[in-house]
């Protein structure tokens, strides 16, 4: 069977390619997800590629706080998803059709999200947009499965990623690349006071993209009516011990002041009963993910301390 890895080149999509060798690896070099006839033409070029296939939609157009804009967020993640997904419900005849949401998709009110939490309530104002445009993917994942009479179409729900192939545009990019930036320019600027947004007591959950890759092999290998599932770490950090972790590793030792901009929830965590009683755990740790963002940081030539 053919595996198809739709933004084969991003974070998530990297990762599931190399969880798949031989895959057929799809980028916007191959056609603009976000536009109809260009999708539908590449699928029906290919249709014989894509009717006995598993095919991973990881495509979209991501950021961190600092770059959120809903209108953007929402069109183009809505149009993606739209395209891509009602592409595979013509042409894939046989397989399965996974699409990668992610945990914004549940309620602001909720600390704790199990499955059938999504669309129970608001979403977060931060990255509302984003949020929407996800949970009518996973939504319109569920509506096709019911017409086509068929489970074709699941969806994985990570927490926050990290790993190879991030966005590290210090304008852009998510908590984990952002801190670590901003930690070794207070070190190389000698900064007496690091200021860090939001509140140090504040949790959030991470995961490897290798182990989202990981875990959705582990939940396709299995036999059974779930259509979504969160794949996630199990616990969750809070943002100072992510700081203070940083720190360290770096030699930062200088004063750290939180200031009360962009104070978000103060916890989200994915259950994940599911993924537990399939014997799946993640294989990198919370000191794993320091590690790295220090490591990553050294490859690409940021650190420059000297």
């Amino acid at each position: 069977m053919n595996v198809i890895v739709v933004g084969a080149s991003g974070l998530l999509g990297s990762a599931v390619a190399r969880a798949n060798p031989g895959c057929i690896k799809l980028s916007s070099k191959h056609f603009d997800a976000t536009d109809t006839h260009m999708t539908e033409n590449w699928f029906l070029e290919h249709r014989d590629l894509v009717e006995n296939s598993v095919i991973h939609v990881c495509c979209g157009r991501v950021a961190g706080i600092g770059g959120q804009r809903d209108y953007s967020m929402f069109s183009e993640n809505m149009r993606m998803a739209m395209n891509v997904l009602e592409s595979a419900s013509k042409y894939q005849k046989q397989g399965t059709t996974v699409y990668y949401s992610s945990s914004c998709v549940y309620p602001a009110h909720l600390d704790v999200f199990e499955e059938s939490d999504m669309l129970k309530g608001p979403f977060e104002l931060s990255n509302e947009g984003y949020a929407f445009a996800k949970a009518a993917g996973q939504r319109l994942c569920q509506y096709l499965n019911k017409h086509l009479g068929r489970k074709q179409f699941v969806t994985i729900v990570p927490p926050n990623l990290w790993g190879d192939n991030d966005n590290w545009n210090i304008e852009t990019c998510h908590v984990l690349p952002a801190l670590t930036q901003r930690i070794l320019s207070a070190k190389r600027e000698q900064q007496p006071v690091l200021q860090v947004w939001g509140r140090p007591e504040t949790r959030r959950e991470f995961l490897c993209s290798n182990d989202v890759a990981s875990g959705a092999k582990a939940f396709l290998s299995t036999t059974n009516t779930i259509e979504s599932v969160n794949v996630g770490y199990g616990s969750d950090i809070s943002i100072g011990e992510i700081v203070q972790g940083l720190c360290d590793r770096i030699g930062y030792t200088g004063a750290i002041e939180y200031t009360a901009d962009r104070v978000g929830k103060t916890r989200k965590l994915l259950k994940t009963d599911i993924m537990d009683e399939l014997g799946w755990i993640a294989s990198t740790s919370y000191d794993d993910m320091l590690d790295y963002m220090v490591a990553e940081a050294d490859r690409r030539g940021l650190a420059n301390l000297d």
